[in-house]
Formats: C-alpha cells, structure tokens, sequence
C-alpha cells in the first residue's frame, strides 16, 4: 500500500495539474443593431419661411447617410461613413455607432462597438484578440 501511494505522489509531480481556464476567442455573430445618443431639445430651424411652390432651380437639402469607398493607389480601401443633410442631422449621424452581439463558444454573451460594423453580419463566425472583434476568414475558400 505504501508503495502505491509513493508512486502516486511521484506521478503527480511529474504532471502538474492546470487548473488555468482556456480563454475563449471565437465565437458567433447572433445580431447588430444601431445605437446612438438620444437627441437632446432639437434646437429651432433658422430662416424664414419660404412662401409658394419652389422652382425646379430650387432643390431641397440631402438628407441622409453616406457611404464612401475610396479607389486608387494611394487609397487604404477602407469604407467610410458619414452623414448629408442638416447640421443637426449629421451631429445625429456622428452620434450613431453599432453594437454587435456574439455569442462566444462557451455560451457566454459578449457586446463589441467595432470601428467597422460593415465587416460583420448575422450568423458570422468571429474571434476576438485584445478585447476588439474581427471576421474569421470563411471555410473552403
């Protein structure tokens, strides 16, 4: 008996027992969404009121998000995004990111705001390294 338990003592010395929890880095893509500040008072439109029908030389202000993909040598091809319109319109769009929510393998939910959000869509497999989020290359390509 004694013999047993000297060469068990031996046996676990030789292999340490790792009790460290693997990190989990992968993970999946299960929603994005648009988040922003909410707008504060909105402040009064400026200028006077135009009465009658406008001319067709008269056009209304864009309104709306821009996307811009730059092309070219010296470009890094990255998209960018902004916004067109009114000057309280585009403080709105500035406000604005998105929030991805992945699912990680180990069932844990966890909620990133990348830089890119175009990089990333429902159902993707995604890793995480240093606390930022990137796009794992597809299989069989």
């Amino acid at each position: 008996m004694r013999a047993l338990l000297v060469f068990w003592l031996a046996a676990a010395q030789a292999q340490p027992l790792d009790l460290r929890i693997p990190a989990v880095t992968g993970g999946t893509v299960i929603s994005i969404r648009e988040v922003g500040a909410t707008p504060k008072d909105a402040p009064a439109m400026a200028g006077t009121q135009q009465v009658g029908v406008p001319s067709d030389i008269q056009q209304a202000t864009p309104v709306g998000a821009v996307v811009y993909l730059p092309l070219g040598p010296q470009s890094d091809k990255n998209w960018r995004f902004g916004a067109a319109g009114t000057p309280e319109m585009q403080a709105q769009f500035a406000q604005s990111s998105h929030e991805i929510v992945v699912t990680m393998d180990d069932g844990e939910r966890r909620v990133f705001r990348p830089r890119e959000p175009a990089r990333f869509r429902v159902g993707q497999r995604v890793s995480v390294r240093a606390g930022e989020v990137e796009p794992l290359p597809k299989e069989g390509v």
